[in-house]
């Protein structure tokens, strides 16, 4: 088989299991697949001149579009750029599809030029591997469970362009198939023992759109408490309002110790706060209900989980006990304060957070890294809901996350990065794509605190923070983007389609706030 022919039957496959868009890093060795592409105008195709913004951006589109995306790399170390999105893809339950060429087999182990040992190179992140050269062709996507990335390496010989590219015809139906998804009776039956006997304070965490209908009338008809994390996209969602604390996370624990609630249910990925983190050591006795959408409970110690999310509807449950009115009123009196910090300090960075939320009501927000996700949890308005919300939080990193909103951005609405100043720098090639997207109201707002501030209240030493003075005007001249510098949210906003906000952080009123909002809770 000819380098052309195992390039196409390649390519026919990933169509043939719902591919619908690819992130090609041209180079020689995976010449066969860009002059298949460059043929075949009908393959929706993004280029990139580097594989890990590429990787990350295929992220951003495998959850805007709900369809795998491949990334087609070159040999050599080029095939390693994709670990950090191959692993963010394995916790996110992201089917990630990393095409590899390579050079023939006979070269592994010998040191040649750009011979690497591509083959088991991402490890236990990978579902599915594949070894392809014109000797061995066979590559089937069928009985996967799509919830893992998955290697495909290709071995080109010499010369690398052995014939035409041949016209392919776009592909009429998706067959890609998964494996059956069991029905649930155990979790069933063991859900609704574990609410006949508790009295759970309930976790949402990252949620699929598919069932947010249902946990929204799941939850309407438990009443029981609710920490809505942004993500879940069901923070401040009308119907829930009754039952959803408003003061943050730091009501979790008050309501443990106060008999409220004796129990966590999550709903979702796995939660981003410190309390949950607390429930290792602190609250290791806590019984834990868990289900998501993938097999990772999220913590070390052993707690019911299912991953399985489709069947709310069939648990039948009774009310909690209502919320008592005094603990309504404390949380009421706690969120009131945050308001007025707010005021106190607008130049504290869960103030600018606050009145950054009040502007972007039905847009589109994602949250780049740990700090801005904890604080857009305890300040954003829950009166103003942004459209979606996303944030990349498998493995709780802040790489990539530039090229990943980039990806998920839509054309529909506005969207809208905010991210913390080394964020920015771990991801400065991400806005090379941009002319290429659809979208266009793309936001990248820059939180320039001088440092990785979230390890400020950790250990209070300046050896954790990496100060520096940059600000990012100069990033945004490399890319041609419009650049503004803010001290304040302004009351009206002049923005360009595509536009760079770095929003200078006050370091001596962002402590302020966190005196006196930690005084308020002892």
């Amino acid at each position: 088989m000819t380098n052309m022919e195992l390039a196409e039957r390649t390519i026919r496959s990933l169509l043939a299991a719902g591919v619908r868009e690819f992130c090609l890093c041209a180079g020689a060795r995976n010449s066969p697949f860009v002059y298949l592409i460059q043929e075949n105008p009908f393959i929706k195709t993004y280029h990139f001149f580097e594989e890990r913004s590429a990787a990350f951006f295929a992220l951003g589109r495998i959850v805007a579009t709900r369809h795998p995306v491949a990334i087609i790399t070159t040999s050599g170390t080029a095939v390693s750029e994709c670990l950090s999105a191959v692993i963010e893809g394995t916790y996110s339950s992201l089917p990630l599809i990393v095409v590899t060429a390579d050079r023939p087999k006979k070269f592994r182990g010998s040191g040649a030029p750009q011979s690497i040992e591509q083959v088991g190179i991402f490890s236990y992140y990978i579902e599915a591997s594949f070894d392809l050269d014109s000797d061995n062709t066979h590559l089937s996507l069928s009985g996967l469970s799509w919830k893992k990335p998955i290697h495909i390496n290709v071995c080109f010989s010499e010369p690398l362009i052995d014939g035409a590219a041949p016209k392919m015809e776009p592909p009429r139906e998706e067959v890609r198939s998964r494996f059956p998804e069991a029905i649930p009776i155990q979790m069933v039956g063991e859900l609704q023992e574990f609410l006949e006997r508790h009295r759970p304070v309930v976790i949402l965490s990252t949620l699929p759109e598919k069932i947010r209908e249902s946990a929204i009338s799941f939850l309407e008809r438990l009443q029981a408490p609710i920490y809505a994390e942004a993500i879940s996209n069901l923070r401040g969602h009308p119907r829930l309002a009754d039952f959803e604390i408003r003061s943050g996370e730091r009501m979790l624990p008050r309501l443990i110790d106060d008999n409220i609630c004796d129990s966590v249910l999550r709903l979702g990925g796995v939660p981003t706060i410190r309390f949950w983190r607390d429930l290792e050591d602190k609250r290791a006795e806590l019984p834990v209900f868990s289900l998501g959408y993938n097999h990772y409970t999220g913590l070390s110690r052993h707690i019911s989980h299912y991953d399985n999310l489709e069947d709310l509807s069939r648990i039948d449950v009774h009310r909690s006990k209502p919320l008592p009115e005094s603990i309504k009123a404390f949380d009421q009196a706690k969120a009131q304060l945050a308001r007025q910090l707010f005021e106190k300090y607008p130049s504290a960075e869960p103030s600018l957070i606050y009145h950054l939320s009040k502007r972007l009501k039905d847009q589109s927000v994602f949250l780049g890294n740990s700090l801005p996700i904890r604080e857009w949890d305890l300040a954003a308005d829950h009166d103003f809901k942004p459209a979606r919300v996303a944030a990349s939080r498998g493995v709780n990193g802040i790489d990539g996350q530039v090229s990943t909103f980039l990806g998920w951005s839509r054309p529909e609405n506005e969207n809208w990065c905010v991210i913390g100043d080394l964020t920015a720098l771990y991801d400065l090639p991400g806005p090379w794509i941009a002319p290429q997207m659809a979208a266009k109201q793309t936001r990248i707002v820059v939180l320039n605190n001088g440092g990785g501030m979230i390890f400020k209240k950790m250990f209070g030493q300046d050896i954790f923070l990496n100060r520096h003075q940059l600000d990012f005007e100069p990033w945004a001249a490399l890319w041609k983007w419009p650049y503004q510098k803010w001290t304040s949210i302004p009351e009206k906003m002049e923005l360009a389609d595509r536009q760079i906000i770095e929003i200078s952080v006050s370091e001596t009123q962002t402590e302020e706030f966190w005196k006196e909002w930690d005084r308020a809770w002892i």
